[in-house]
């Protein structure tokens, strides 16, 4: 906030000294005589004043009043309920605990203090009080919010600008972004009584300089953009909320110039941000424009009157926290500008929207129907904006929804009481609800379907498909009734068939059903189909002796089926797969089961009789195997090895045609894939041969063959070792590949490989590793320094496992033997208590390596010629 600008630079039409008139009337000011205010020149070059702080008022009358506290303490209010004094914001009156006000000559009622401050500042009436008829009144700090919620009034403000200075410390922010930016900003206004620069108007209410100003000052020269900021204090919005203040500018008299001003108000959402961006023509936070009076700078159209401004929030999504600013905006601005002059904003009320009792109505819904169309509409009164209907608690009956807008709608599906409660909510978040219950009336079930009547001897059973409805009552039972269009005959159940007693047979009928529930009986279904009843016949057929399976083989039934009605009997077969019937001979087709149905088809005089079969089983024919000894009754030992099974097993004809199947009867001797036997153990290995029947043979009796897998005794070991360069030179790297094998016949264990460096070795740099592996594994460790001395865990027969050892050639010990051969050993053996023996021969292998012998020639050294 700036400190009050020179006089010269306060407005540009210089005012009249006048006396002060009733502040709180929004009515033209009063005439002033055509003075230094028309002259520009003359004003601006007034020296600069302070406007008076005196908190002074004049009550219609003229009677003077004093505030000794203007933030809700001891107040003296005028006679008139129109001016009533302020209560600065529920804080305020809170800080301060209570209101008492001094009526001089007058009476403030308690609606006056409502309409003026909002229900957040009563008061009540305590007694007389000092003056000829006064009459004192204090609101507690209780009674001051007894009329809205605790949010509300804390949201609540009342702002006076009775001290610009204090704004900061309610949360207003002032800020001046106008470019260039000018020596003024926001300041304390200045009344008409200031001496000797008098201002241009007083205060809307309170004392004259008691409103706040800004003026063409906040810029500088003729082409700038004023965009003077004043931000109210951070407050939670929600639709509803009213935001009101008082405006003007000076009163342009006769032959005085209209500087045109603008005003906007802002919102931001955006918390308690104040940002308004860094230039004059961004807005920060404060995107939202509420009202801009003046929008096009036209002259005679920013109010010269204290005109108030309502504003009411609306179109929140949500109670959403943010800021109002004010921004005085004006372009082509400056003391030489062809706009801006001078305005002053007054009274500025902040009132949180209070939520009403919302009302729904009717009190009470009709009863439904089930199945039946229904649509009853829900009203209210008391919402803000559009209501929306909702179900809070309980649900509708099935089928039956309500809509936003309040009408509740559908086909009920189930009978019954439901009960709900349906709340109503408006754009600022106020609710009612009311309870309601909507009852749904069962109504008698549908007629049944799918109709379909049997006929028997004397009777006809009826069967049918449920209604597609049961009334929304459960159904109870149903009525079969067959007529044969004269006479009808009824019986009644629970669930189908009923069979309908006491009919003629010979005579022909149609039957319908209909449903019963505990609202009544239900309409007919449509008839059934037509439908005589007869006489009804049996067949007795006894069992039938089994058979055994031969090719084109026959035999009659026996004995045969009889029919009580002495009619002749029908034979056929219900599984043509394994027999046929021809008459009465039946003609095998397959091992299996033979069904041999009898029937008798009835005539005028009587039904059919009900089928009946007799089972009969034809046996499979047997088959055999014939596994010969095999040619190679004993076999050595080899882990894994393989041999095939020689020769085969035959099968006797006639059989099944399935393959014969190889297997083994000592897994953990041998095994068999195909005709390949795998060895596992040493033992006796039994081969089996299988062969499966078919649905006309039965399966052949296993047959056997054995093969002796014998252990071996003896793994014969082998060793090689070789020098990569047999000539090398001194410094340079030995390397020797050691290659290790078995030979057999037995596989071995735990062969211990043995390898000691030569002493022309540097013991420091000898290493040795594990190359490859062929049948066999690296040891583990795979590599090491110094002595090659190592344990190959597993050495099957034919596999290989291959190592090298390296070391830098050094100096003989003895310089005699400097440039002579020098030889390695390598060794393989089977471990100590091996029940293997390995014959002699190829366990060692020696090689020879030598070191260069170098010359000189002309100083130079020279290898000689190999």
């Amino acid at each position: 906030m700036t400190s009050l600008p020179p006089e010269s630079t306060r407005f540009r039409n210089p005012p009249a000294v006048a006396s002060y008139s009733a502040p709180h009337a929004a009515a033209a000011a009063p005439a002033r005589p055509a003075t230094a205010w028309n002259d520009a020149a003359a004003h601006r070059a007034s020296a600069p004043r302070w406007a008076s702080r005196t908190q002074t008022k004049r009550t219609p009358a003229g009677r003077p009043l004093r505030f000794p506290n203007a933030r809700c303490g001891r107040t003296i209010f005028p006679a008139s309920a129109a001016h009533a004094a302020r209560c600065n914001g529920c804080s305020t009156a809170r800080a301060h605990g209570s209101v008492e006000a001094v009526i001089l000559g007058g009476i403030v009622t308690m609606s006056s203090l409502v309409r003026r401050f909002g229900r957040h500042c009563l008061a009540t009436s305590t007694g007389a009080g000092p003056g000829v008829g006064a009459r004192v009144f204090r609101a507690t700090a209780s009674l001051l919010f007894a009329a809205v919620s605790g949010s509300a009034c804390a949201q609540a403000f009342v702002e006076n600008f009775d001290d610009v200075a204090l704004l900061a410390s309610q949360g207003w922010v002032i800020q001046n972004n106008s470019n260039p930016l000018g020596p003024n900003s926001w300041y304390q206004g200045i009344p008409t009584t200031a001496s000797p620069d008098p201002g241009p108007f007083n205060a809307y209410n309170g004392a004259p300089n008691a409103y706040i100003a800004a003026n063409f000052g906040a810029t500088t020269g003729g082409t700038g953009t004023i965009s003077d900021w004043l931000i109210a204090p951070n407050r939670t919005f929600r639709n509803g909320d009213v935001f009101t203040f008082f405006t003007r500018k000076p009163t342009i008299g006769p032959g005085q110039i209209d500087y045109p001003d603008r005003l906007e108000v802002r919102l931001s959402t955006n918390g308690a941000s104040t940002n308004v961006g860094s230039g004059a023509q961004v807005v920060g936070d404060f995107t939202t424009l509420m009202l801009s009076i003046n929008p096009t700078l036209t002259i005679n159209v920013y109010p010269q009157v204290w005109t108030q401004y309502t504003i009411t929030m609306s179109g929140l999504p949500a109670p959403t926290s943010g800021r109002l600013a004010f921004r005085y905006f004006v372009t082509g601005a400056g003391p030489s500008g062809s706009n801006s002059d001078y305005i002053g904003v007054d009274n500025v009320v902040y009132m949180p929207y209070v939520c009403p009792a919302l009302t729904i109505s009717p009190s009470s819904l009709p009863n439904a129907t089930w199945g039946q169309s229904y649509s009853q509409s829900l009203s209210q009164t008391g919402a803000l904006g559009a209501p929306n209907y909702a179900i809070t608690a309980g649900a509708l009956p099935p089928g039956m929804t309500l809509s936003f807008n309040g009408t509740v709608s559908g086909t009920p599906t189930t009978a019954g009481t439901s009960n709900f409660t349906v709340t109503v909510s408006d754009a600022s978040g106020c609710s009612g609800s009311r309870p309601y219950s909507i009852v749904v009336v069962p109504v008698a079930p549908a007629a049944p379907t799918d109709i379909v009547a049997s006929a028997g001897d004397a009777v006809v059973d009826v069967s049918w498909a449920a209604p597609a409805s049961d009334g929304g009552d459960p159904i109870t039972g149903y009525t079969a009734t067959c007529t044969d269009g004269t006479n009808s005959v009824s019986a009644g159940g629970t669930a189908p068939p009923i069979m309908v007693p006491g009919l003629a047979n010979g005579t022909t009928y149609t039957c319908t059903v209909a449903a019963i529930n505990g609202v009544g009986t239900g309409a007919s279904s449509t008839p059934s189909n037509p439908v005589t009843p007869m006489g009804n016949q049996t067949i007795i057929f006894g069992p039938q002796p089994g058979r055994t399976y031969s090719l084109g083989g026959t035999f009659p039934v026996d004995p045969p089926a009889i029919a009580s009605s002495g009619l002749a009997v029908v034979y056929g077969s219900l599984t043509p797969g394994v027999c046929t019937l021809n008459a009465t001979t039946v003609s095998i087709v397959a091992a299996g089961t033979c069904t041999i149905t009898a029937d008798q088809p009835g005539d005028v005089a009587w039904n059919p009789a009900p089928q009946v079969s007799q089972s009969l089983v034809i046996a499979q024919a047997g088959q055999s195997l014939t596994f010969p000894a095999q040619t190679e009754p004993s076999r050595w030992f080899h882990a894994a090895s393989t041999f095939a099974i020689a020769p085969l097993a035959t099968s006797a004809e006639p059989n099944s045609g399935s393959p014969i199947v190889y297997g083994s009867l000592a897994p953990g001797v041998c095994t068999v894939n195909g005709t390949t036997v795998t060895m596992v153990a040493a033992g006796s290995c039994v081969l089996s041969a299988d062969q499966a029947g078919d649905d006309n043979f039965t399966a052949a009796p296993q047959a056997t063959s054995t093969v002796d897998i014998v252990v071996p005794t003896e793994a014969d070991l082998w060793i090689q070792k070789t020098a990569d360069a047999a000539v090398v030179n001194l410094g340079d790297t030995v390397s020797y590949s050691i290659l290790v094998g078995n030979d057999g016949p037995a596989d071995a264990a735990d062969v211990r490989v043995l390898d000691l460096p030569p002493d022309r070795l540097d013991a420091g740099t000898v290493t040795w590793q594990c190359l490859t592996a062929v049948g066999a594994a690296c040891p583990s460790p795979g590599s090491g320094t110094g002595t090659l001395d190592t344990v190959v865990s597993s050495l099957p027969v034919g596999a290989a496992v291959q190592f090298e050892l390296r070391g830098e050639l050094i100096p003989a010990s003895d310089p005699a033997n400097e440039y002579a051969e020098f030889y390695n050993t390598a060794s393989v053996a089977l471990p100590k208590g091996s029940s293997l023996t390995d014959p002699a021969g190829n366990n060692q292998s020696s090689a020879g390596v030598r070191e260069r012998d170098v010359i000189f020639a002309d100083g130079f050294e020279e290898t000689p010629p190999q």
